[in-house]
């Protein structure tokens, strides 16, 4: 048998893991109460960068709110995974806009971007036992 294992990952990895995904959940303390709502995304330096529709809960983003951001990737086959958590307060976007252009892949206008500046990064890799 092959022993599993729970491993924190480093800063570094977690930023790395951060920039090869496209979907996460952005959780904050919205005006209607908790909220965690999955974004499509992408990792520009050391920014979390979405795009939102204005007249959504999302819309509360574009000021500077305290949030989390998570990121996971699991293989239920192989019963391993990983799960990066990011927190950092949200600000309007300022860089590149054709930077954006790959997203979003859920259909409409989301045409307002969000960024969330990293402030802190924590991380978990996971396997079960296997025979």
């Amino acid at each position: 048998m092959i022993p599993g294992y729970f491993v924190t990952i480093d800063a570094d990895e977690c930023l790395r893991l951060l920039g090869e995904g496209s979907i996460g959940r952005v959780a904050w303390a919205s005006s209607r109460g908790l909220q965690v709502l999955p974004v499509s995304y992408t990792l520009i330096g050391n920014a979390v960068v979405f795009t939102i529709a204005e007249g959504t809960i999302l819309g509360e983003l574009t000021e500077p709110v305290d949030v989390a951001f998570e990121v996971d990737d699991l293989e239920l086959s192989t019963s391993t995974g990983w799960s990066v958590m990011a927190q950092g307060r949200t600000t309007a976007f300022a860089g590149d806009l054709e930077a954006l252009r790959s997203l979003p892949w859920v259909a409409g206008h989301k045409d307002v971007p969000v960024a969330i500046e990293l402030g802190f990064l924590a991380g978990r890799s996971v396997s079960a036992d296997a025979p």
